[in-house]
């Protein structure tokens, strides 16, 4: 290959590795075989992006390339002069990484018929997720919450095997390995896709005889209604887990986990096992001090405002705030003090803030509000 690499990828002689990467990437992809099927001029460009990504990406490659503008290189290990070998992608580093996102993920790259690299994890996630709305008053108390879900319940007739007697086969698709490979692509470039076997669902055995109940499945649909206990002092995503209560496959069963969101509350603002709550005084118990009440959903206490409080000063209840979830005692309850001037007055009450205004000694003191 005679061109320049670095036109060919279209990228500046001092781009760097990750300008260059993002560069091949976006080429790639646009000269795909899969994307271009039949395309013998886009199987060769997409070759020399290959083969110029191929000595760029590599520093001493790329080194050598700018000082003599050699394309033949002595790999540690290896033959010198064998310059780009098609016939082996161990050198890209992040070359899986590309073609999953080309493939969306589960697909493997191979030259010819040689074979792929890449896996399925034959394991299902089996558990459920479902959200549970609570109230900042439930999460203060705790509470007992119905929940109502749809799961793949075990076949009890075959537990869970899907078979008649439990008797199991290996399935002749994948024989016994749970994957299917499929070749995709055409022309100089093989792709080979590894799937969950379709026939099997990934488990490598099919029943003999396919159990009546399930139809060989080895779970039926079941709709369940049950009761959640919330505990006290759970926050939003906090995850109550029940087990056994998930969906099941190939005789096993996954775990049920509330997700829990605790609405805002208007009036109360948590902060981690805190609550703050803004409680309006007037000016006289804000001047000389006295005692409020303060009311927290069915909780009431009694609040000492020190003579001189200011409006926005904070003032705390210890221990009476929510109840921490995983270890003993709760949080405080923070007042945050808020001056309530009346927008009626009567007569006698003007006539005293006219004569409290003329003070001399109170002028500044009162403007202060």
């Amino acid at each position: 290959m005679t061109e320049d690499y670095y036109k060919v990828l279209g990228v500046d002689k001092n781009a760097s590795q990750d300008e260059i990467k993002a560069k091949f990437r976006e080429l790639a992809k646009k000269y795909h075989p899969d994307v271009n099927a039949g395309s013998k001029q886009a199987e060769e460009k997409f070759k020399e992006v290959a083969e110029a990504y191929e000595v760029l990406s590599d520093p001493q490659k790329r080194q050598q390339y700018d000082t003599t503008g050699s394309t033949t290189f002595n790999d540690a290990g290896g033959a010198g002069g064998a310059g780009f070998n098609w016939n082996d992608f161990s050198h890209f580093d992040d070359i899986n990484d590309i073609f999953n996102t080309i493939f969306g993920g589960g697909g493997g790259f191979s030259r010819g018929n040689s074979g792929g690299f890449g896996g399925y994890d034959n394991s299902p996630d089996l558990d459920i997720y479902v959200k549970l709305n609570v109230t900042l008053e439930d999460a203060y108390y705790g509470v007992s919450k119905p929940i109502k879900f749809k799961r793949n319940a075990m076949c009890e007739a075959c537990n869970g095997t899907g078979a008649e007697n439990g008797i199991l086969v290996t399935c002749p698709t994948c024989h016994g390995t749970g994957k299917e490979r499929l070749s995709r692509g055409q022309g100089f470039f093989n792709f080979v896709q590894v799937i969950v076997c379709r026939t099997c669902n990934g488990r490598g055995k099919i029943p003999k005889t396919p159990c009546k109940i399930c139809t060989g499945r080895g779970y039926i649909p079941k709709m369940e209604n049950i009761s959640i206990t919330i505990p006290k002092g759970v926050d939003t995503n906090t995850r109550l887990r029940t087990q056994k209560l998930g969906n099941s496959f190939g005789g096993m069963t996954g775990d049920l986990y509330a997700v829990i969101y605790v609405q805002p509350n208007p009036n109360i603002k948590r902060s981690g096992d805190n609550l703050y709550i803004k409680e309006p005084i007037d000016f006289p118990t804000a001047a000389l001090g006295g005692t409020v009440e303060v009311v927290l959903f069915k909780e009431k206490f009694n609040l000492n405002i020190p003579a001189g409080s200011q409006p926005d000063d904070v003032l705390k209840i210890k221990g009476s705030g929510m109840p921490k979830l995983t270890s003993h005692g709760s949080g405080d309850i923070l007042i945050v003090l808020k001056l309530q001037v009346p927008k009626h007055l009567s007569s006698k009450e003007k006539e005293l803030i006219e004569e409290l205004k003329g003070e001399p000694a109170k002028k500044s003191w009162f403007h202060s509000f």
